[in-house]
């Protein structure tokens, strides 16, 4: 199935999502017109889709909540090993500060410099990965959105 706006043929490889199977929202009248978007580029797909369309989409959707997963996880991964290296960086900042020097910090040795470097990169993981875990979760939710959406039939745009 291709979207009409991004031109692109929406990819429906992946297949790992479940959808919610209790449907509690009123049924669609014979007048209103079914209309989704493109889970990747966010437009509307178009009006009067057939079945097969419909399970084309929602196999989409079910790939796109895939790759949020896979968003959240790298995100989580990120944060956690910035929290170990900013854990071992705040170590170092301790070393740095030198008994014979009266527990004073000691900005031109070793151990300084070895907390800077791992602050920067406890910094920067920390923000890549929480972007990335933000991210995940807003793509997932819009996408199981979406789902829901299809599997109750009232979606109208």
């Amino acid at each position: 199935m291709y979207c009409t706006h991004c031109a692109k043929r929406i990819d429906e490889t992946k297949l790992e999502a479940k959808s919610p199977s209790l449907s509690l929202a009123p049924e669609v009248g014979e007048n209103t017109k079914i209309a989704y978007v493109c889970p990747r580029c966010g437009h509307l797909v178009h009006h009067d889709i057939d079945e097969e369309e419909t399970k084309s989409l929602s196999r989409a959707a079910h790939a796109q909540i895939q790759r949020a997963r896979n968003f959240f996880a790298s995100g989580m991964g990120n944060v956690s090993v910035g929290i170990i290296a900013l854990a071992i960086s705040i170590l170092f900042f301790f070393l740095a500060k030198k008994p014979s020097n009266q527990y004073q910090l000691v900005v031109n040795c070793a151990e300084f410099y070895v907390f800077l470097v791992l602050l920067i990169a406890s910094v920067i993981l920390l923000g890549v990965g929480g972007g990335l875990v933000f991210a995940g979760i807003a793509r997932k939710k819009a996408n199981e959105r979406l789902l829901r959406e299809i599997n109750d039939r009232t979606f109208v745009q």
